[in-house]
């Protein structure tokens, strides 16, 4: 009966030890995920600072020659 409860007690210790080692890999794919969406945003961020810069050059540009934009269609 000993070696029984021995048995029983080691089996639950190998349990939590793995459950311990699933959650660490978890931890750290979510981890990852977050730095990848992190990197992604930061990208974006930057590519809207750009877009937003060139935008206010253009509208200087403009302002500055006294002419508006012009669309170019050439069916009209």
């Amino acid at each position: 009966m000993t070696s029984a409860l021995k048995n029983l007690v080691c089996e639950q210790e190998q349990l939590e030890k793995k459950k311990a080692e699933q959650s660490e890999k978890m931890k750290n794919k979510m981890a990852l995920l977050h730095r990848a969406a992190e990197e992604k945003r930061a990208v974006i961020e930057a590519r809207r600072g750009e877009d937003i810069l060139k935008t206010e050059e253009m509208a200087a540009r403009y302002r500055a020659t006294g002419t508006t934009p012009k669309k170019t269609m050439g069916c009209f």
